[in-house]
């Protein structure tokens, strides 16, 4: 053998035991994700049926590098518009409401409970209003979702629901007065549960409660008083997740969004691209999943908006390295 064959067989060699390693099987899949990320998705390996309004191919968006998997949701109307989101094992559970507004007193939420395996609805509840408890008689938004060993906690602006995950039937109801608001909902450190408002210009506190607070017995409202602890958070929030992704130790993760750009915020120096049209946030199974309001068809119809995923799962292993955030909010404020 030629100096210059036996130099390129050794390198072809150390090739293999870099790729391979010495043992000469192959890496872990977990490793090899985490080299190489999961993604892009293509359009026809989102699973589930896809919407009749959409067209392929999905649109690349930032850091659709770790974009592993996503799914359609299950028909739910030609009106409704997803907003919160958690995730269990094979489970996730979806709450929304219906853009056109109903009769004044009725009901425009929903919650969809959906098979991650197959794409397949498990369960769906719609016009709850029946169930609504005195104290918050209807829902209108449903932005803020969050599960713990107490049930499925369900929010929006003024109000707050606990539900049974499995039944979807409402358990209590609260007002939420003063400067309290629940555009979203997080669960954090010690079981607390945080309710966190929406404002396109300005930050909103994030104010932390202890579950045993709302859960006294005759309790009817909750405002800020009754908060145990707060922080800030930046304006244009539309999900958060207490999670460590990374470096450095847990903290609260905040989606903020319009339908045509998506970012991850963790803080002034971790503006990361992210999903457009991101709303609610679950870390499970060492992946972040997160909703879409995007191809909600009363966006769609507007036109311009980009065709993603409505229910997405990233892989933010080395998000360090995510290409940071190009979105704008300020006074855009609008979807």
């Amino acid at each position: 053998m030629s100096v210059r064959g036996g130099v390129l067989a050794l390198a072809v060699a150390l090739g293999l035991t870099a790729c391979t390693g010495a043992s000469g099987r192959e890496p872990p899949p977990d490793r090899a994700v985490a080299a190489q990320g999961c993604g892009p998705v293509r359009y026809d390996d989102v699973r589930g049926p896809a919407p009749s309004y959409l067209r392929a191919p999905l649109a690349e968006t930032a850091n659709d590098h770790a974009l592993c998997r996503g799914w359609w949701l299950p028909a739910t109307g030609p009106a409704f518009v997803p907003q919160g989101l958690v995730v269990r094992g094979h489970r996730a559970w979806v709450s929304g409401y219906d853009h056109r507004r109903p009769q004044a007193g009725a009901d425009a939420c929903r919650v969809v409970v959906v098979d991650l395996r197959t794409g397949a609805q498990i369960r769906h509840r719609a016009g709850l209003a029946r169930d609504w408890t005195p104290a918050a008689p209807s829902c209108q938004h449903a932005g803020g979702l969050a599960l713990d060993r107490h049930g499925l906690w369900l929010a929006q602006r003024r109000k707050a629901w606990l539900l049974d995950p499995e039944t979807l039937e409402v358990r209590r109801g609260w007002r939420l007065t003063g400067a309290l608001r629940g555009s979203y909902l997080v669960t954090g450190p010690g079981g607390r549960i945080g309710f966190g408002g929406f404002h396109p210009r300005r930050g909103l506190p994030l104010r932390w409660f202890d579950p045993a607070v709302l859960l006294q017995p005759g309790r009817v409202e909750l405002g800020p008083q009754d908060a145990a602890d707060r922080q800030p958070a930046p304006p244009g929030v539309q999900g958060a997740e207490w999670a460590d992704l990374g470096p450095g130790p847990a903290r609260v993760w905040f989606a903020r969004s319009t339908t045509r750009c998506g970012e991850l915020w963790g803080g002034t120096d971790r503006r990361y691209g992210f999903l457009p049209g991101a709303e609610g946030l679950t870390h499970a199974g060492g992946r972040l999943w997160v909703i879409s309001e995007a191809t909600a068809p009363r966006y769609v119809r507007r036109g311009g908006r980009p065709v993603v995923p409505t229910l997405a799962q990233y892989d933010v292993r080395d998000l360090a390295r995510w290409q940071r955030s190009t979105c704008s909010f300020g006074s855009q404020g609008v979807p």
